[in-house]
């Protein structure tokens, strides 16, 4: 019978799922990143501002959306001196290594939240467009036609009906009444 402490078994949508661990380039026995796109920090013994030593548990940081874009980032710190770092970034760097010249982290089909090592790949800027587009993952807005059709993306729908995306943003921003013969509004209006 095998024993794995708790660390490495997590639940994951109702299934017990091994998780490898290791260390966050640069930072090195200060965190760890796993291949599940999670990371923690661990246990270690820091000087106390009066002092004194201090021992900081380990524990899983909770990672938050960043900007626009979506992706998940966290706060490292190391020697006084905080940062912060995307979750993809550091998945990629610990466990495949340094991103080649002239190629990009590309998210897969489930997209920029989940960091998971089996969702990133290294692939050129083209190929991320494409997989983006592909995915329904381009960041596009979606939108619904006034027959009730409804789209992931403006280009999508643009594509699909004809006309131009600029036109149907237009008309859902309420500064035209129609784009390739129909009405158009954002889904979440």
């Amino acid at each position: 019978m095998l024993y794995f402490s708790s660390d490495e078994f997590y639940l994951l949508k109702g299934r017990c799922a091994l998780e490898r661990w290791k260390g966050v380039v640069g930072y090195e026995g200060l965190y760890q990143v796993s291949d599940h796109g999670r990371v923690r920090s661990v246990d270690r013994v820091v000087r106390h501002y009066l002092g004194g030593p201090k021992k900081l548990v380990g524990k899983v940081l909770r990672p938050s959306p960043t900007g626009v874009s979506g992706y998940l980032a966290t706060g490292l710190c190391k020697e006084g001196k905080g940062g912060t770092a995307y979750l993809h970034q550091i998945v990629m760097a610990a466990w495949v290594g340094p991103c080649p010249d002239g190629l990009e982290i590309c998210h897969g089909p489930k997209g920029v939240e989940d960091n998971s090592l089996s969702n990133l790949s290294y692939d050129t800027h083209i190929q991320n467009c494409l997989d983006k587009r592909r995915d329904g993952t381009d960041g596009g807005r979606c939108v619904v036609r006034s027959d009730g059709v409804k789209f992931n993306s403006m280009r999508e729908s643009a594509e699909k009906s004809d006309c131009r995306r600029q036109n149907i943003s237009g008309v859902c921003r309420g500064k035209a009444k129609t784009a390739g013969g129909y009405g158009w509004r954002y889904c979440d209006d």
